[in-house]
């Protein structure tokens, strides 16, 4: 590990992330290719701003799950309830029906505001290309000519 040490040992939201390298990056000049790739990506994927990447932690963690679910939620904005079941399951989270309902509530309000994450154009399949056919129509007599 690269430092004097953790202060404190806590799940965080690819928002703080963002906040805590950007802060960093000030200080301490270049960054090596972890800490570089790892702002990178923060960027691209969090969805969120701070202010309410932090306020849906706070509220997910006020209905009682633990912070590295509420941290997994609040970067991922799970769309169904299937996603979201996921989630909870990994980390073996039972919530009652009606917190769950309160979970959707909270991520849908959340959604609202989030950015949504554009893929890379390295990343986007290119449109196969059409065959080449002369404007003449050579191409069309050619195979007449095969045919005969």
């Amino acid at each position: 590990m690269i430092g004097k040490g953790a202060n404190e040992v806590r799940p965080a939201t690819l928002a703080e992330v963002v906040k805590i390298l950007e802060k960093r990056q000030g200080t301490v000049g270049e960054f090596g290719f972890e800490q570089q790739t790892t702002l990178d990506y923060s960027k691209r994927f969090a969805r969120l701003k701070l202010s309410d990447a932090q306020e849906l932690f706070s509220e997910l963690e006020k209905l009682g799950l633990k912070a590295e679910t509420a941290a997994k939620i609040t970067d991922i904005l799970p769309i169904s309830r299937a996603q979201l079941l996921l989630i909870l399951a990994k980390d073996k989270s039972d919530l009652p029906e009606k917190k769950m309902a309160e979970v959707e509530e909270l991520v849908g309000k959340a959604a609202k505001k989030a950015k949504k994450v554009e893929p890379k154009a390295a990343e986007q399949p290119a449109a196969p290309e059409a065959p080449a056919v002369p404007e003449n129509g050579a191409g069309e007599k050619k195979e007449e000519e095969k045919k005969d």
